[in-house]
């Protein structure tokens, strides 16, 4: 028996301030010895004057999402100050100022000329943004380069539908992570274009998936292609091969492709640039003449080959894209900021239950499970198929928070037959949000149980009766 005291629970640490990241940023900056990637690169003492600010503002009392993260900018995108294809700019691109206006702070700007790969100096490794975030130099970077440089480094890229972001059509933004990715993709939303009242936020737990099975691919990309169907699949994802030569989404909510077919070497795309430069953007290519969401992870970056996917979607879906990624990388991803309306749901309306299907045929998206404080309680309606009614008084109870679109939030409420209604219920972390409920019903009380699974568990070896 061990008699040992347990060890205590791991101070949790202090995240660095801006001016400390910006240090580590320079130092990491030296090591990497990698100059050929910049364009602009700004004086330390400059970037450390916006890192100090940023510092002030924190301790003020600021909530600024990005302090102390460092970022580098595409050479065509402008940031204020710094050389630009039209001189110097006298104000930032609305994307970065939405950035450093959250506390993000620009280390210089990067080059769209082909450099080396961050893993394999003998690799091609695209532009200059996707290295200085896979080298660790900084946290994110905005290019217009799109998914083949984030896999030839094995970065995260997501390239919002196109309006989504202010004159930016196609920025993309690379992390080395999607929750990074995403962070920054929610503060820069808001372009020329409005979210559909009827955009889609989910595509259920059988997203349906194609792919392309005759793309003339290397080895490792074709690995990489197999171990994404194989996860995918395992996941619950119905995947389908299509025709390279027929790319679309008709009776598919996605597209998976991978981000590059190949891992060229450097010597080869200096003889040959155009050719090289060709077949590298030959899976994603088509996408460009799509309005399409699209998000590229890296796939078997634990063994040094960066080749990685693309999660094509319809536009606006990009949360879509957002949530099928994540299943390769075992990240958690919360929404991005689509409108929408959550409710929560206790009965047949849950994952697995006979009515889920009301929420997932409007694109409904599953958000996560919920508790309610104590006050509640259900009774066992008569109702085909066996729903609960959610009454005041009682205990905790165990249910399901779902987004939907506004319109589809429109045509879930008007589908709710008697007793049941949207009301408030109050939840174990202070949320109120609506629920589907009953404010009177008469049935068996079912006090016994703190969930609907609990009781159809029940229900499933003793038949349906008085659960008393």
């Amino acid at each position: 028996m061990n008699t040992l005291p347990p060890d205590p629970d791991p101070v949790p640490t202090t995240p660095p301030t801006a001016s400390q990241r910006v240090i580590a940023a320079f130092e990491r900056l030296t090591e990497a010895g990698r100059p050929e990637l910049w364009t602009t690169l700004r004086a330390v003492e400059d970037v450390l004057v916006d890192a100090k600010a940023v510092d002030e503002r924190v301790t003020a009392g600021e909530d600024l999402p990005l302090a102390g993260t460092v970022i580098a900018v595409q050479d065509r995108i402008d940031v204020a100050k710094q050389p630009s294809a039209h001189g110097v700019a006298e104000t930032s691109a609305p994307v970065v100022a939405r950035l450093t206006s959250a506390g993000a702070v620009v280390l210089g700007k990067t080059g769209a000329a082909t450099v080396s790969a961050a893993w394999d100096r003998t690799k091609v490794g695209g532009n200059g943004a996707a290295v200085a975030v896979a080298l660790g130099i900084v946290d994110l970077a905005l290019s217009t380069g799109g998914a083949v440089p984030a896999a030839l480094n094995a970065v995260a890229a997501v390239k919002p539908t196109r309006g989504l972001l202010p004159a930016a059509d196609d920025v993309s933004v690379y992390a080395n992570g999607l929750v990074a990715a995403r962070r920054a993709l929610v503060l820069m939303t808001g372009g020329d274009r409005d979210w559909p009242a009827d955009v889609r936020l989910g595509a259920g737990e059988h997203p349906r998936i194609a792919y392309p099975d005759d793309l003339p691919l290397g080895e490792g990309a074709s690995l990489a292609l197999k171990a994404v169907v194989a996860r995918l699949t395992a996941a619950g994802a119905v995947l389908t091969p299509i025709s390279v030569a027929e790319p679309g989404f008709d009776g598919f909510d996605a597209l998976v492709v991978p981000a590059v077919p190949e891992h060229p070497g450097v010597a080869e795309a200096l003889g040959d640039p155009a050719g090289v430069g060709h077949r590298l953007a030959a899976c994603t290519a088509f996408a460009n003449l799509l309005d399409v969401a699209a998000v590229t992870v890296p796939v078997l970056p634990g063994d040094r080959r960066p080749f990685g996917v693309t999660f094509l979607t319809r536009a606006f879906e990009d949360q879509i894209a957002l949530d099928l990624a994540t299943v390769c990388t075992d990240e958690p991803m919360t929404p991005y900021p689509e409108p929408g309306e959550d409710i929560v749901v206790f009965g047949a309306h849950l994952r697995g239950q006979p009515l889920n299907a009301e929420l997932t045929g409007l694109g409904a998206r599953f958000s996560g499970p919920v508790r309610t404080i104590e006050g509640y309680r259900m009774v066992l309606l008569p109702t085909e198929p066996p729903q609960p009614g959610v009454l005041d008084g009682g205990t905790a109870l165990d249910g399901e928070r779902w987004r939907l679109s506004p319109a589809a939030f429109e045509r879930f409420a008007a589908g709710l037959k008697e007793p049941f209604v949207l009301d408030h219920v109050e939840l174990d972390d202070g949320s109120t949000p609506l629920a589907v409920r009953c404010l009177t019903a008469d049935g068996p009380g079912l006090e016994r149980y703190e969930s609907w699974r609990g009781y159809v568990r029940f229900a499933s070896t003793a038949g349906l009766r008085d659960p008393g």
